[in-house]
């Protein structure tokens, strides 16, 4: 039997300065919050994956402003955690 709660969404970072430390920290804090796994995918290059509960491995994606990632989120909390991480992206991290 296949994962039933699996949540994706194509987002793009639009805030000006990317997904920097500041916002790194604060996904891995979202993402910590729930029973949940979370990670995002890089759409433009390589398609490397980051595990959103690791600010490392976030900040290793070089995600500047206008980059197309795939959000993919699972588990038994997934459709709130889903949902706090898109509010988050599209509140451009809180910074503009």
């Amino acid at each position: 039997m296949g994962e039933k709660n699996v949540f994706e969404q194509e987002i793009t970072v639009d805030n000006a300065m990317g997904l920097h430390a500041r916002p790194a920290a604060q996904l891995v804090r979202i993402a910590s919050g729930y029973d949940a796994s979370m990670s995002v995918e890089k759409l433009d290059d390589d398609g490397e994956v980051a595990d959103c509960r690791s600010v490392l491995s976030l900040l290793m994606l070089a995600a500047g402003r206008g980059t197309r990632l795939l959000l993919r989120v699972s588990g038994p909390q997934a459709e709130e955690a889903f949902r706090a991480a898109v509010d988050f992206f599209t509140s451009k991290f809180g910074e503009e």
